[in-house]
């Protein structure tokens, strides 16, 4: 084993990059991206090259496919007032912008609403509440934003609009008495306008309206008489509303709001396929034209640049006939440039009731289906050619104590002191099978596929033919300073990001990089992979009076620690690298050899004893739980 350890260090020390650490390792620490803040160092890790090996492969219209229906910043007001009183929780808004990168996204959607809290005057724009994610966590994460313009930001004197009046007929009002606009359509293209002037090119696209052929908001105001916007009046409202963002925002792109499947519920007016149509012989479309607006530069031949649709509740197949008969659509009026953006697809499933469960039923058709999408699109070249971008309908479930829609990928920890609410870390309580197959389809691969000897060389990495992994460089100097091969055993999968941390599997432990601790011997930990297999397990404690004096007592856990594991603890890194003991010692058959062991269970670990190594370095030796939790298929948990 020393010789092979040996023959590790020369190896790694080979290359040029190996030579810098090892002088760094010599003069006592190692610290990477020690000239990063800490938040931005978790970015890069999270999207670095070398983390992303497999998605390098992957054309870049593949990773652009990838969108996400997010948390809306809106909602993450205040809801820390201990730490952000009366500012956006920059903790959950952080937290959020970190899982959607680990899981590959490209894109998020959000929506703007008018405020009436106090926290502006009533019917304004609480800026605030957007500014952070829009223009600081957005580009530190990769995201672009696809901005939702819906009847929710819409106010006039300090009051909303109703809905109903969508569909008021023109009357001649605004500084173009033939625009074809009422007062809710122009009150809608001024505000769009100040948002796009504000933003520029933080917001790569606008989305006008949420379901204007079957609008909820338009049902439930109508006295359940009419969902539907008139073509004749969206048409008005989104060439006003196009024309006034692209004044300010041309690189911006604006969508047709995304179609719902079918008719409105009050007849059989319009289905979707009418329903577009309608919009692109308009008259308002005809005067856009008329009047030149059609040859600006970066202006479309229509008032929009894209035509949004919601496909929700249908078979994989059917759906992709149905994209390519709406593209067919758009191309038969001439227009060359828009494309079809899936703004939302979605399918539900609640979670497991436990976080180390197996995948539930529904979890796995969740999963399925969420695949069977991406997948069909990505191999379909007509399809691909098309349909630029996927969002899927969304990151976390909604809303806490009243759970009647699991759509997310992820369920989040709730506040456990304010009913209803989510906790301020916008920590994640549990990843759904979905979360991985997304993560899988949009960062290139699983975690477990080889990785070519020649990227590893190229990132001067260590790599092994025996797995065919190479260590990623935040974890090199932990693994050769804490033990290396006989401690933490060979790589079995690639750097990926898990529960929003740059992770990688070994075969006895799970390393994670945390740039939060960045500068100190903590940048690096464990996963509590002890804590994860015994979670149900109840382990009697030890009784304080009756410990041997020969062992020592922890209270934190009720648990003992000496003898061999004792030494081993304290002259491997004790309670930084494996936590506290959480069991006794106890007798164990061993999921790998069947053979039964004294154990015992630690926070990050669990220590095994093999006599037959006695007066060896290799008598106390960590369970093989890396490799034991990759097996299980719940690592992603």
């Amino acid at each position: 084993m020393k010789s092979i350890k040996s023959d590790i260090k020369n190896k790694l020390f080979s290359t040029a990059a190996g030579v810098a650490l090892a002088a760094v390792m010599l003069a006592g620490s190692y610290v990477p991206h020690a000239n990063q803040a800490p938040t931005r160092s978790h970015a890069a890790a999270l999207l670095s090259p070398v983390v992303m090996s497999v998605q390098d492969h992957a054309e870049k219209s593949s990773r652009e496919l990838f969108g996400m229906v997010m948390r809306d910043p809106f909602y993450e007001y205040n809801t820390d007032p201990v730490n952000y009183p009366n500012s956006p929780n920059k903790a959950a808004l952080e937290r959020q912008a970190s899982e959607l990168a680990s899981a590959g996204v490209r894109w998020v959607r959000m929506e703007f609403f008018a405020d009436y809290d106090g926290s502006v005057p009533a019917g304004e724009i609480n800026w605030n509440k957007y500014d952070y994610f829009i223009k600081e966590l957005a580009p530190r994460y990769g995201l672009k934003v696809l901005a939702l313009l819906n009847v929710g930001m819409v106010s006039y004197e300090g009051k909303t609009v109703r809905t109903i009046a969508f569909n008021d007929p023109p009357d001649g009002g605004g500084s173009d008495p033939d625009d074809g606009s009422n007062h809710f359509s122009r009150v809608f293209a001024g505000r769009a306008q100040t948002i796009a002037a504000r933003y520029g090119s933080y917001i790569d696209a606008y989305e006008v309206i949420n379901e204007p052929n079957i609008s909820w908001d338009l049902w439930v105001d109508s006295g359940l008489k009419g969902a539907e916007i008139k073509p004749e009046r969206y048409a008005a409202l989104i060439t006003n509303a196009y024309r006034a963002i692209k004044n300010v925002a041309p690189q911006s792109e604006v969508l047709v709001g995304g179609m719902l499947l079918g008719s409105p519920p009050e007849g059989q007016d319009h289905n979707e396929f009418d329903y577009l149509y309608q919009l692109y012989v308009s008259k308002w479309v005809e005067r856009y034209q008329a009047l030149g607006f059609n040859n600006r530069p970066g202006w479309n031949i229509v008032p929009w640049d894209g035509v949004a649709i919601h496909p929700y509740f249908i078979d994989p197949q059917k759906l992709f006939t149905r994209l390519k008969d709406v593209t067919h659509r758009v191309r038969d009026r001439g227009d060359g440039k828009s494309k079809l953006w899936v703004t939302e697809i979605g399918s539900e499933s609640p979670p497991p009731a436990n976080k180390g469960d197996k995948p539930t039923k529904d979890e796995i058709s969740q999963a399925y289906y969420l695949r069977q999408v991406y997948t069909g699109i990505l191999n379909d070249p007509e399809l691909k050619a098309n349909v630029p971008h996927v969002f899927w309908f969304k990151y976390e479930d909604f809303v806490p104590g009243n759970y009647t829609h699991n759509y997310g990928l992820v369920r989040l920890k709730e506040s456990g002191t304010t009913p209803g609410a989510y906790d301020p870390s916008g920590e994640v309580a549990v990843h759904k099978l979905a979360y991985k197959t997304y993560q899988e389809l949009a960062r290139g691969g699983a975690p477990t596929e080889p990785t070519s000897a020649e990227v590893a060389t190229q990132n001067n990495q260590l790599y092994f033919e025996q797995t065919g992994q190479a260590i990623a460089p935040q974890f090199a100097a932990y693994w050769l300073e804490k033990g290396g091969l006989e401690r933490f055993g060979f790589p079995i999968t690639r750097p990926t990001p898990m529960n929003g941390y740059l992770s990688q599997v070994f075969q006895r432990a799970i390393f994670e990089y945390h740039p939060e601790y960045e500068g100190t011997s903590n940048s690096v930990l464990l996963r509590r992979l002890g804590a994860e297999f015994t979670q149900g397990r109840s382990f009697e404690k030890a009784t304080p009076e009756t410990v041997p004096s020969d062992r020592a007592y922890y209270p934190q856990t009720g648990h003992t620690l000496g003898g061999a594991f004792g030494r081993f603890w304290q002259e491997n890194g004790g309670l930084a690298v494996y936590g506290y003991p959480i069991s006794e010692e106890i007798a164990e058959v061993s999921p790998t050899d069947g053979q039964s062991y004294v154990v015992q269970y630690f926070e990050r670990n669990r220590f095994e004893l093999h006599p037959e190594a006695h007066a060896t370095p290799y008598e106390v030796q960590l369970g093989l739980l890396g490799a034991n939790l990759l097996e299980t298929d719940r690592w992603w948990r």
